[in-house]
């Protein structure tokens, strides 16, 4: 049998030819000139709010970190697990969720961002009346994967995944929900150890500390707690918040560069030479 001798195929002039003969327009320099100036612009200006961005999150890192230091005896540590028992939803099965429906199922990939997988509205009508399920305000936690991950509950219909997102549940009596949404971001978690993917078991979430301003005086306490929560929302919604914050302006300015360089950059074939 006659062998055949396989030649290397050089990828890079395959690239280079195909691109080569690409036509671009070429309008006159001083428009070129006037185009690079505008886009500039925008970029320049996408660039000043991404800066901007990232030194409004270090100051929210920085007042949070200040304002969770409690370094005398106006404070007083306690128990997550004092504050209310451990909640999650019932288990759902694989084969009863679906592609499409009513009703979002959270599981812990999505988790605080677009659910892939839904529950139909009977089941959901059931579960949520025979089973736990979190009250509006209440903060869900992410328990395995990334540990302490945390969303609250605004009370739109939805489902989560049993064990792995989980909430303390809290009549707000001694500590205030948006309270613990902004310390559990700093809070130590006491992480089970040894498996493949990090868990945070019910017994360990409710031994996490955390600090109570002027624990002997309720009033006193839950005000403290208000004005800490009033300083942190004001960061959050200035670096989180996709309607009002910076990352809403960054969007916006994003678009209208795209959509002015897509209008700089068409031209009348008539009109330029290629």
């Amino acid at each position: 049998m006659k062998s055949i001798k396989y030649e290397p195929v050089d990828h890079s002039r395959q690239w280079i030819a195909k691109y080569s003969t690409f036509l671009i327009p070429l309008p006159p320099l001083p428009v070129q000139k006037e185009i690079v100036r505008i886009l500039d612009n925008f970029t320049e200006l996408t660039a000043e709010l991404t800066a901007e961005l990232t030194a409004r999150k270090k100051q929210y890192e920085y007042y949070r970190d200040r304002l969770f230091a409690f370094d005398d005896d106006r404070f007083e540590w306690i128990k997550l697990g004092d504050i209310g028992e451990v909640r999650m939803c019932n288990r759902i099965l694989k084969e009863q969720t679906l592609d499409k429906g009513d009703i979002p199922f959270y599981k812990i990939g999505t988790f605080g961002k677009k659910a892939n997988a839904y529950i139909s509205r009977e089941l959901f009508n059931e579960y949520k009346s025979k089973y736990n399920y979190p009250k509006v305000g209440e903060i869900l936690i992410s328990a395995s994967g990334t540990i302490g991950k945390a969303v609250v509950f605004d009370g739109q219909d939805a489902y989560f995944q049993d064990s792995n997102i989980v909430w303390i549940e809290n009549n707000e009596a001694r500590v205030l929900n948006k309270y613990l949404f902004h310390f559990y971001k700093i809070a130590k978690w006491y992480i089970a150890e040894g498996g493949t993917i990090e868990r945070l078991y019910n017994k360990n979430l409710k031994k996490t500390d955390i600090p109570i301003p002027y624990p002997n005086d309720i009033d006193k306490s839950l005000s403290e707690q208000q004005r800490i929560v009033d300083i942190l929302d004001r960061f959050d919604t200035l670096c989180n918040d996709i309607s009002s914050g910076l990352p809403a302006e960054i969007k916006a300015r994003q678009q209208q560069y795209e959509y002015y360089r897509d209008k700089l950059l068409t031209f009348p074939k008539a009109e330029i030479e290629v």
